[in-house]
């Protein structure tokens, strides 16, 4: 390609005709405007749209944001206004300082691009909450995605350690924010890991590895996984 092609924080990780996975950062290009605030620059989530809406270039699309969707840790730079609150769970009757409307505006807009597909699993996979997670999206505040709930996978860390756990440093693990409906097959699981997923054609197969440092190193060879399901189309 050409210079005017390339970027640091958007790009396409691209498998023939089978799987094509947009990878782009969330905070590199924030905005605090408000009503009109985004975390993924404006021309970036045009690009997102028009590769989501064309179903027929590749069997399997995985969208890779930075900042994962539904589950948050109570910290400023996420797509949720929620906070830890006194009963030790994320909810809003406090505001967020400086959080910005407009990043939860961008959040429905990407999700509901990602469950309009029809041919395709509406699946999103994203590493930073150092954990290892998994669940299904049915509902984002007044958006309603049953017929076609979003797989959501947190794909785990490979280097953090006790006081980079949120549970640690934030005083709560990573928890469902208040306006998100979620079924988790695995809830954040704060260990050091990492996802695999094989696509075929018409599957999705997920397995998700744990390992922690009490663990002797040579058991990483032989891990089985903490979780494991199939999507299909």
């Amino acid at each position: 390609g050409t210079q005017d092609e390339l970027a640091e924080s958007y790009g396409t990780l691209r498998y023939g005709r089978l799987l094509e996975a947009l990878i782009y950062d969330c905070r590199r290009f924030l905005t605090l405007k408000g009503p009109s605030a985004v975390f993924v620059e404006a021309t970036a989530e045009a690009w997102l749209k028009q590769r989501t809406q064309d179903e027929k270039a590749t069997r399997h699309l995985m969208h890779m944001p930075s900042t994962p969707m539904g589950w948050a840790a109570g910290k400023w730079g996420e797509w949720y206004p929620d906070i830890l609150e006194s009963n030790n769970k994320l909810g809003t009757s406090r505001a967020k300082p400086y959080w910005q409307e407009g990043w939860q505006h961008q959040h429905q807009r990407l999700l509901s691009m990602i469950a309009a597909q029809k041919e395709r699993i509406p699946l999103t996979v994203s590493g930073d909450l150092h954990a290892l997670a998994a669940g299904s999206i049915h509902k984002s505040s007044e958006l309603d995605f049953s017929d076609n709930p979003i797989q959501s996978i947190v794909s785990g860390p490979i280097s953090s350690d006790d006081l980079t756990w949120a549970s640690t440093f934030r005083n709560t693990p990573p928890l469902v924010p208040s306006e998100i409906s979620l079924d988790e097959s695995l809830a954040p699981l704060e260990n050091n890991g990492f996802t695999l997923l094989d696509f075929d054609p018409d599957n999705i197969q997920v397995r998700q590895f744990a390992w922690h440092k009490t663990r002797p190193v040579e058991d990483i060879d032989s891990l089985t996984p903490v979780n494991e399901f199939t999507l299909s189309r």
